[in-house]
Formats: structure tokens, C-alpha cells, sequence
């Protein structure tokens, strides 16, 4: 009784922290902007993405026309939604939890050792995100373009530790954790709304445009006013050692754990605090502070702040093409090079810092079985319950203090990306590298490459396959198709993982909305 109750009150105290950190939305994103077309083509676009979407992929390709026309126009112009990484398996999860196997000890580290790797401190990841552009329009020039758009993003990230997915798959095991172990979860959500002003021009060229041989230049930047709209965020750093037997084992937790809010979130734990620690109610839980009220902020403001994303693309007109299959139309090469999501927001509605850290030890649990009688109605599970959520819940792991915050500053997911893209008649085909400088949501330290190729069935049907190496899960195929007029587009693209045993899994998918060119 004494190991199963302990590991539900640490498991759930973890879970409960993971989950406050969850409550600022139900979304997503992408560590690089993707688009109906580019999802399907694999996730690049640093050298083909043009409108207003290419405010957040590469700032330079306003320049590069679409269907020769000067305007397009966005009305829900865009939506894509995103979720991967390594603590996503479900290639593992069918392997081993579909198969009526019975987890005992030997199996559950080796289903670790599948998931984690062998290292005994290594961590697992995982993003979700949702990214939605209501309104974006462009316009462009013979020697520049200028743009708008707005985006509405979601990022949501968790992480945990090896020692943690042990301890959920077997308690506090004297055979797992006879030596200290990491066990430890992070998980972070941010809302927020991008205003984004596009700008570009012919920085180079070395004769005129559209013949043969001729070469532009073009650089952009679009710099963006960013609106937050929510975010927390949890991290628990601990290290579990268990010695004994069964009935007699000695369990050491050594803690410490932050939580980050920001208004109404920030009031339920503070008024707890006040009434737990400075006031002394021992009757007080920490459930009892959070009610409907506590997420009536969501959506409203709660910090600013500024972020730009630039980029330079080369364009070389080599010739025209044709040819029975491909078509006639000229054949262009384009190489870019682009830096994305720089910046951050600072929230500073009612910030919130809440901290906390022990070594608990537990020895055993004592009965005194008169006071069960006297307080608890002789009822042995009422005492029980008592002791985990007031005297271990509430005193050990719920034994947070606030610190003094004036904002919380949070930066965005900052990408370099290399692209390049051939176009010759109804074919093109286009390769993408990159990196992003964080593991948050969906962004990852990994290399990625995006290949993918396209082919116009009679100019109007796009056919699109695609395939993505790296980033944060394991190799990736897509397709995607639909309706590309001169004047209308209405496509969809997805984006999937076929086996995520080795790397983790992906599932992505993104509608163009309605966009209009004229």
C-alpha cells in the first residue's frame, strides 16, 4: 500500500503541475510557417512560398509572381495544424501496449530503453501547434512588393525525463531505482497574435527581367507586432532513489519545480498561498482556488512585444521549355536564404512565479488508528486520503512560495532556412534545409530537409508529393492537391509519419483557405 499510494501522489503531482501549464489553449505551430502547398511538398518553401504567407517563410519571394497577377487576398487564408516528436510513438505504443502483454519490470525497461534510448538521463519531446491567418493580402510591383497579415498561433510543448516514464510504468520499484534516477517533466503553452508588414525589392539584376539568362536579387524583411494572449509554463527537476524490499523500502525525492503564470492563473495560486501558508487554513486545497473565473481571461491581452523575420532569394531565368509532358514556360532556378521568428513577447498581465523544493523521505506510514476514529470516521481510506493530499500533497510537494516577477519574457522559434526550387513548364521541384535554435513546440536543434515535387495536370489540378528528413521526428511523407486558378485556389496538404519507431512521430495537415488573386 505504502509504495502504490506514494507513486500516485508523486505521478499525479506531476501531472497536475503539467496540466496548469496546459490551460492556455487548445493548439499549435510550426517551427516553419507551412501553407496547404508546402506541407505537401514535404514543409520547406524558402524558395517558393510568394503572397502574403511568405511573410513567414522568406520576406523576399513577394516578389516572385503568382500566376502574373499583382493582387492576392487571404479570407481565412490559411490554416495548418501540427503535432510530433519523440515522446509521440506510435509505432512503440502499438508494439508494445496493443498486444495484451503483461508489463512486468524487465519489460517496462526495455519498452524505456525503445522509447529513450539506453542512456539513463535521456528525454523525450513532444509539440503540438495551430497556426490560422484570417487575413493576409499582398501586392506587388516590377521592382517591389508590400504586404499584410495577420496570424494567430498556438504553441504547446512537454518533455520528460526516461526516469519519469519508468516511474509511470512501474511505481517506485526498488529494482529500477536502487540508484537515483532523473525524473522529471516540463511542459509550456503560448497564445498569441502576429501583425506581420511584408516589404521586398529587386536588390540585384543583371538585365531585363523575364529573358533568358537574366538574374534578380531580392531581399525582404517583415517585421511584426506580436499580442499575447496567454501562457504558462511548469518545470520539475528531481532525482528518485528507492531502497529496500517491498514493505520495507526507504523513498528519497529529491525536488524543485517552477510554475509560470500569467493573470487569472496567477490569482488562483497566490490566493492559495495566502490562505495555506500565510494565514495557516490546513483545510485548504489547491483545487478549491480554480474555478470557470480563472480562464475568463483567456484571449484578452496579456503582454506585447516586436519580432521580424527577413530573407534574400536569387532568381535566374534560364530558358524556355517545351516539351510534351512538362509543357511550355520558362525554366527558373531560385536559391534563397532566410531567418525566421525573431523576437519575443513580454507578458505582463499579473505575471506569476511559483517555486518550491524539498528532499522528501518516506519511511513509512504511521496508523493511529484512535485518531482515525476520532477525525476520519473509522474509515482507514478517508485517513489515507488525508494524509496524501493534505500531509504529502498540500505540506511536501504543494509547498510552493511566490516570487517577485514584473513580466515574463518569452521568446519565439527562430529557424535559419536554405531553399532552392526549379520550375520548368508544369513541373517544379524544391529542396529545403534548416535548423531551428530551440526545441520549443514543434521547432527543433535537429537538421531537417524538405524534399518535394509538383506537376499541373492542365495547369488547374496540382499534384504534390513530398518527403521531410530530420527535425523532430522520423521520416515523413506528403501529398496534397486541389483547385489552382489563375484567380482562386482552394488545396489541402498532410503530412505523415509511416513509421515512428526510430525518431518519433509527425501528423500535420493545412487547408489554403479561401485567397483570391487578381
Amino acid at each position: 500500500m505504502m509504495i502504490h499510494t506514494a507513486t500516485k501522489k508523486i505521478f499525479a503531482f506531476s501531472a497536475i503541475v503539467a496540466i496548469a501549464g496546459v490551460f492556455a489553449d487548445v493548439g499549435m505551430t510550426q517551427s516553419i510557417h507551412n501553407t496547404s502547398r508546402s506541407i505537401a511538398l514535404g514543409g520547406g518553401g524558402g524558395a517558393y512560398i510568394n503572397g502574403y504567407h511568405a511573410n513567414f517563410v522568406n520576406p523576399a519571394n513577394l516578389m516572385i509572381p503568382d500566376r502574373d497577377t499583382r493582387y492576392t487576398v487571404g479570407f481565412i487564408g490559411g490554416i495548418q495544424a501540427s503535432a510530433g516528436g519523440s515522446l509521440i510513438n506510435t509505432g512503440l505504443y502499438n508494439k508494445h501496449f496493443t498486444k495484451g502483454n503483461v508489463i512486468d519490470t524487465e519489460m517496462a525497461l526495455q519498452i524505456s530503453d525503445d522509447w529513450f534510448g539506453s542512456g539513463s538521463g535521456s528525454a523525450a519531446h513532444m509539440g503540438v501547434g495551430l497556426d490560422v491567418v484570417p487575413l493576409g493580402v499582398s501586392y506587388r510591383r516590377d521592382d517591389m512588393a508590400f504586404s499584410v497579415a495577420a496570424r494567430a498561433r498556438t504553441m504547446g510543448s512537454a518533455g520528460m525525463s526516461k526516469g519519469m516514464f519508468e516511474m509511470a510504468l512501474t511505481g517506485l520499484n526498488t529494482q529500477v531505482f536502487n540508484e537515483p534516477k532523473k525524473v522529471n517533466l516540463n511542459t509550456e503553452m503560448i497564445a498569441m497574435w502576429e501583425l506581420s508588414f511584408g516589404f521586398s525589392m529587386e536588390a540585384w539584376r543583371n538585365r531585363e527581367h523575364f529573358t533568358p539568362g537574366s538574374m534578380r536579387v531580392y531581399a525582404g524583411v517583415a517585421p511584426k507586432i506580436l499580442f499575447g494572449r496567454g501562457y504558462a509554463k511548469m518545470g520539475l527537476k528531481s532525482q528518485l532513489h528507492v531502497t529496500g524490499r517491498e514493505q520495507e523500502s526507504r523513498i528519497v525525492h529529491d525536488f524543485n519545480y517552477y510554475i509560470h503564470t500569467v493573470g487569472n492563473l496567477t490569482d488562483g495560486f497566490s490566493d492559495y498561498y495566502q490562505e495555506r501558508r500565510v494565514r495557516g487554513n490546513k483545510d485548504a486545497l489547491l483545487d478549491d482556488f480554480f474555478d470557470d473565473d480563472t480562464f475568463s481571461d483567456l484571449g484578452g491581452l496579456s503582454g506585447m512585444g516586436l519580432g521580424f523575420d527577413l530573407g534574400g532569394t536569387f532568381e535566374w531565368y534560364i530558358d524556355d521549355v517545351s516539351l510534351p509532358v512538362i509543357g511550355t514556360g520558362p525554366r527558373i532556378l531560385r536559391a534563397s536564404l532566410s531567418i525566421l521568428d525573431i523576437g519575443g513577447i513580454n507578458f505582463r498581465n499579473n505575471p506569476g512565479d511559483f517555486q518550491a523544493g524539498e528532499v522528501f523521505v518516506w519511511e513509512g506510514l504511521t496508523v493511529d488508528f484512535d485518531y482515525i476514529d476520532e477525525e476520519h470516521e473509522g474509515k482507514f481510506s478517508n485517513y489515507l486520503e488525508y494524509v496524501l493530499e493534505d500531509s504529502i500533497g498540500s505540506d511536501i510537494y504543494g509547498n510552493f512560495s511566490p516570487r517577485d516577477v514584473k513580466n515574463h519574457r518569452v521568446g519565439l522559434t527562430p529557424v535559419v532556412n536554405a531553399g532552392g526550387a526549379l520550375s520548368m513548364g508544369r513541373l517544379s521541384v524544391m529542396l529545403d534545409v534548416g535548423k531551428g535554435t530551440n526545441n520549443r513546440s514543434i521547432n527543433s536543434r535537429r537538421l531537417y530537409s524538405a524534399l518535394g515535387s509538383e506537376y499541373r495536370i492542365a495547369e488547374v489540378v496540382p499534384v504534390r508529393v513530398g518527403m521531410r528528413v530530420g527535425g523532430n521526428s522520423a521520416i515523413n511523407l506528403s501529398a496534397g492537391t486541389g483547385i489552382d486558378l489563375r484567380n482562386f485556389e482552394f488545396t489541402i496538404g498532410v503530412m505523415s509519419t509511416p513509421s515512428s519507431s526510430r525518431g518519433g512521430m509527425n501528423l500535420s495537415a493545412a487547408w489554403s483557405g479561401l485567397v483570391v488573386r487578381f
